[in-house]
Formats: structure tokens, C-alpha cells, sequence
């Protein structure tokens, strides 16, 4: 499931229950929200949703897994391939951007349960995620690419770029995602580049790569 905008009015009831238990979740917080509310959005009952959910925990676990899963998966299969580190990161980045563009679920709570105990389990694929990206960061680093810089922090800056861009999109599914994507990656690469007049050379090698 990938959360991609389609017409509210025409969706089955498990997707209108994801997208709108992910606007309360993000407006009012994942425990500030009950499933009789969740319910009244979808004005359903709550057997309904119990029906397709048979919890609110359930609920958040399907958003987790749609905000890491193909996530982790794309930021593993860059960080595993042969070539420039630094291309390897930026496509990485638009991939991740743009889909936070085109989401159609506010996953601005997901990132606040992680260290919940009810979801413990997701923490190895969040974990494979940040290892993946800095992964990616100290190839680049020890390659001459990047500038000498504390991965971790690099990689959490990166977190911070990400989590700005969900929270400014909150599950709109803005129409101009490529853009925001390129121009996104394209101010991370030029900050770690230790010669930033290599963006263009990688800008274009990406979309070579996937034309």
C-alpha cells in the first residue's frame, strides 16, 4: 500500500479509516485519539472499524509500516549498489521526498510511538533505515565526496529535512512532489559535497538512471 492520492469519496472503508485515523493521530496525537473518534470520522460504528482494525494500535502499526517499509527497502537497495555514494543518497532522496509529497496519510505522529512498547517490533526496520542512510554518508565521507562531517549528525539533519517535509504536506498529496523532491535533495547534497559543483553532474546521472 502505498497511500497515493485517490478520491476520498470512492475509497474502500479500511483506506478511509487509515487516512483518517492519520489526520486525528497528527492533530490530536496518537493517545489523545479513541477509536469512536476515528469512527465518527469515517461516520462509520466502531464494530465497522473494529471490523477491518481490531484496534487502534493496529491502526498505527499499518502507518508505521507504510512510512518505513518501502522506505528502508529503497535506502537498503542504495546503499548495496556499486557506484558514486553521493548519487547513490540523492536518489534515495527523491524517492523518499516525493513520496512524502504524495502521501496521502499525515504520518507526522509515526516518528513519536517508535519508542512506545506496543511497537517495539518496527524498531529493527527504523533502525535498518537510519543505518542505511548513514551507510550511505560514510561511503560518500571516506570516498572524498562529502566533507568530513559526524555521520550521525548528517543523518540526523537529513531526519530533520524529512520530518519537515511531512509535517508541511500532513498527508496532502501536493500536486508539484518532483520539484519539492529535487530541490530538497538538491540542498542536502549541496551542503555535504566537498565540491558542490558536482549537484548538476549527479542531477543528471539521476535522472539518467531512471529515465
Amino acid at each position: 500500500m502505498t497511500g497515493l492520492e485517490l478520491d476520498s469519496e470512492e475509497l474502500p472503508t479500511r483506506e478511509r479509516i487509515l487516512r483518517e485515523a492519520s489526520r486525528l493521530f497528527g492533530k490530536k496525537g496518537y493517545h489523545g485519539t479513541s477509536t469512536r473518534k476515528i469512527a465518527e470520522a469515517v461516520d462509520i460504528r466502531q464494530p465497522s472499524l473494529f471490523h477491518h482494525f481490531p484496534s487502534k494500535d493496529a491502526i498505527m502499526a499499518e502507518l508505521i509500516d507504510i512510512d518505513l517499509d518501502e522506505a528502508a527497502t529503497v535506502a537498503q537497495a542504495q546503499a548495496s549498489a556499486d557506484g558514486s555514494a553521493a548519487l547513490r543518497l540523492y536518489k534515495y532522496l527523491i524517492w523518499d521526498i516525493s513520496f512524502i509529497c504524495r502521501c496521502a496519510y499525515d504520518l507526522t505522529s509515526v516518528e513519536s510511538v517508535l519508542d512506545d512498547p506496543v511497537f517495539a517490533d518496527k524498531r529493527a526496520r527504523h533502525q535498518t533505515l537510519v543505518d542505511a542512510r548513514r551507510s550511505l554518508i560514510e561511503e560518500a565521507i571516506d570516498s572524498g565526496e562529502f566533507v568530513k562531517v559526524d555521520p550521525e549528525v548528517a543523518e540526523r539533519a537529513i531526519v530533520w529535512i524529512l520530518r519537515g517535509d511531512i509535517n508541511d504536506t500532513a498527508g496532502q498529496a501536493i500536486p508539484d512532489a518532483d520539484v519539492v523532491a529535487d530541490q530538497l535533495a538538491s540542498f542536502i547534497l549541496r551542503a555535504l559535497l566537498s565540491d558542490p559543483s558536482r549537484l548538476d553532474e549527479i542531477r543528471v546521472a539521476a535522472g539518467e538512471s531512471v529515465a
